[in-house]
C-alpha cells in the first residue's frame, strides 16, 4: 500500500525527539487474518544492522512494485545500496512472520517470512519537520494476509513516539483502491488532490493523486 516515495537523494532530519526515542522502541506483536503470529521490528541503526539477504529480496519486491508501473511515481528502479539507504537510512520496520524471539537473524527464510517493510520520515524540513510521511511495501508472499492494515496500525503507532504530530501522504493514487480503503478505516482523510498527477500502467487516463492526512495522537 505505497504513499510515496520522495527524491531518494534527498535526506531531511527527523525531529530531535526521534533520535532519542528511536533507540528505544520495542517490536510490535500483531496477528494475521488467519490467526498467524507476526513481529514489527523497528530498524534505527542503518540498513548495515540488519542481514543484507533481507535487504536484497525487499530490493527486489520493490524494484518489482516499480516495474508495474500502478503504485509509485519512479519510473525506474533504485539500485540495491540506494535503495538500502535511503529504506532504512532514518527510521524503517520490517514485519516477518513469526514470534519476537525469532528476531531479525541471518538464515531466515525472508521469502516466505518476510510480510512487508514500511519508513517513516518527515514530510517537510526544519520547523516543519514534526509533519511526516511513509512509503510502504508488501511483499508477494503476504497478499491477502492483512498485512496492509497491520502496518497501518504500526505506522500510527511508532510515528507518534518519534515525534511526529501529523501525518500527510502526498500521492495516493486514486485507483489504487485498497490502499485508500486501508487509509479511510485507520482515521486519514482526504486534505487534497492533484487532478492528473500520474501516467500508470493500468489506466490509460491519467489519474488523479490524492493527498491524505491525519492527526497522530
Amino acid at each position: 500500500m505505497p504513499a510515496l516515495l520522495e527524491d531518494p537523494t534527498t535526506t531531511i532530519p527527523p525531529p530531535p525527539q526521534a533520535t532519542t526515542v528511536a533507540p528505544t522502541l520495542l517490536p510490535r506483536k500483531a496477528i494475521l487474518k488467519d490467526s498467524s503470529p507476526a513481529t514489527l521490528y523497528p530498524v534505527t541503526q542503518g540498513p548495515n544492522s540488519i542481514p543484507q539477504d533481507l535487504i536484497a529480496l525487499l530490493h527486489r519486491e520493490f524494484s518489482a512494485e516499480i516495474a508495474r508501473g500502478c503504485t509509485y511515481p519512479m519510473e525506474t528502479p533504485l539500485d540495491c545500496q540506494a535503495f538500502a539507504d535511503y529504506w532504512f537510512g532514518t527510521f524503517a520496520v520490517v514485519a516477518m512472520l513469526g514470534d519476537e524471539a525469532d528476531g531479525l537473524r541471518e538464515g531466515r527464510d525472508w521469502e516466505k517470512e518476510c510480510l512487508g517493510t514500511f519508513y517513516i520520515k518527515p514530510n517537510y524540513p526544519g520547523r516543519c519537520s514534526h509533519v511526516c510521511n511513509a512509503g510502504f511495501l508488501t511483499t508477494a508472499a503476504a497478499r491477502n494476509r492483512g498485512v496492509g492494515i497491520m502496518m497501518g496500525e504500526a505506522y500510527l503507532d511508532f510515528a507518534p513516539k518519534l515525534g511526529y504530530k501529523y501525518s500527510v501522504f502526498n500521492l495516493v493514487f486514486e485507483n489504487n483502491v485498497a490502499s485508500v480503503k486501508i487509509w479511510d478505516k485507520l482515521g486519514f482523510q482526504v486534505i487534497g488532490r492533484v487532478p492528473g498527477a500520474a501516467r500508470l500502467a493500468n489506466s490509460e487516463e491519467l489519474v488523479d493523486a490524492l493527498i491524505i492526512g491525519r492527526q497522530l495522537s
